[in-house]
């Protein structure tokens, strides 16, 4: 997992799989599209658009993707995102290949990362995390998440 501000991306740019996305979402600070899907490179990247009130963590699940890499970008609010190695859950749901998605149980401890305007977080395969969960108020959130197949 990395977490940082967008504008610190080229720190990552050994990891050449995610320039595009990075590059992709620089333009993309200033405003909320609303939701939907924006194709960028085929399946091989695209981006989600989303617009939601996050909830509490209580109501959350973990999951993990093995064919991408999220890149997870708060555009405008500030929500919770639970983290935890995926090899420590319970798995509640198996990995669905045709959806790219296993979801997990929600363990009794777990790691937060808090992502606020300008932010972002890169998950991996390993990387079980719970997004869009409600840090400290109801505030929308405007995010992005940037779908990177990975090599």
């Amino acid at each position: 997992m990395i977490a940082d501000d967008l504008s610190n991306w080229r720190r990552y740019e050994g990891l050449a799989h995610l320039k595009p996305a990075f590059e992709f979402l620089e333009g993309q600070t200033e405003v909320c599209l609303g939701s939907g899907r924006i194709e960028i490179d085929g399946d091989r990247l695209f981006a989600l658009v989303q617009a939601y009130t996050p909830g509490p963590a209580a109501e959350g699940r973990f999951e993990t993707h093995r064919r991408y890499a999220d890149i997870q970008f708060v555009s405008r609010g500030r929500e919770m995102i639970g983290c935890a190695p995926a090899d420590q859950l319970e798995v509640e749901s198996p990995y669905d290949p045709e959806k790219d998605v296993a979801f997990y149980a929600l363990p009794k401890t777990f790691s937060q990362l808090a992502l606020s305007d300008g932010c972002f977080a890169v998950f991996y395969p390993e990387d079980a995390h719970m997004p869009g969960r409600r840090l400290d108020s109801d505030d929308q959130v405007c995010k992005i998440v940037v779908k990177v197949l990975l090599p």
